[in-house]
């Protein structure tokens, strides 16, 4: 054998014996756990969209209604409900018409025929609606009533002191004329029963406060007059 051929079979028997060696030290990669495909990135997985509504899109929370059992069974009338020396106090001369079974009414009247000054005349009202089936409705029915009141510019104050177990005021003029009427408002929640009572009076203002004073006064007097007499 010549030298050349002799150098190249050495040449060929080198690179066998690296090529054997290299198949038997490579390391196999370890098997994929199973139910996940094999990869060479992996991917967070996505987070589920939230069943939350934004906080500005949240209901808010209503006004709870108050507990405890019914005091009233039956309709009160309205009209019952105030004396004459209250009445007199108040309308001077009172004139009472009943529209509606839960309001009645009283306005002055000009005695034998006698003119009076547009700042006397009164007018007096008073709202009364029980709810036999309990404090839930006669609450909302106060707090319906009591959301009106805060539509008025002036808005609503709550009683103080405080009427029945609920009560606001509030007090607004008439716009369109310079001689009112300005009427002040009292709403009073009794156990189950709601009252409003609206007093008005001609005048263009109530600087002094008297139809408040005066609304208030019919109020706490339906008050007592309900509590006293419920069933």
């Amino acid at each position: 054998m010549t030298p050349g051929l002799l150098s190249g079979a050495m040449a060929v028997l080198v690179l066998m014996v690296f090529t054997v060696a290299f198949l038997l030290t490579r390391q196999e990669p370890p098997p994929a756990p199973p139910g996940k495909p094999v990869s060479a990135r992996t991917t967070a997985p996505s987070a589920p969209p939230s069943t939350q509504p934004p906080a500005s899109t949240q209901p808010s929370t209503s006004e709870p209604p108050p507990t405890g059992e019914a005091k009233f069974s039956s309709d009160v009338d309205p009209c019952d409900l105030l004396t004459e020396e209250l009445l007199t106090k108040l309308v001077v001369f009172p004139k009472q018409q009943k529209i509606y079974k839960e309001e009645c009414e009283w306005t002055t009247l000009t005695p034998y025929g006698a003119g009076l000054p547009d700042n006397m005349s009164f007018n007096l009202k008073v709202y009364t609606k029980v709810f036999p089936d309990g404090l839930t409705q006669a609450h909302e029915e106060f707090v319906a009533r009591r959301h009106e009141a805060s539509l008025i510019p002036r808005g609503y104050t709550k009683a103080e002191p405080a009427v029945g177990d609920d009560s606001y005021v509030t007090a607004y003029t008439l716009e369109g004329s310079d001689r009112g009427p300005t009427k002040a408002v009292v709403g009073v929640r009794v156990s189950n029963a709601v009252v409003e009572v609206e007093y008005g009076r001609s005048v263009p203002q109530d600087a002094e406060g008297r139809l408040t004073a005066g609304a208030l006064e019919t109020a706490r007097t339906v008050a007592e007059k309900l509590s006293s007499g419920g069933d």
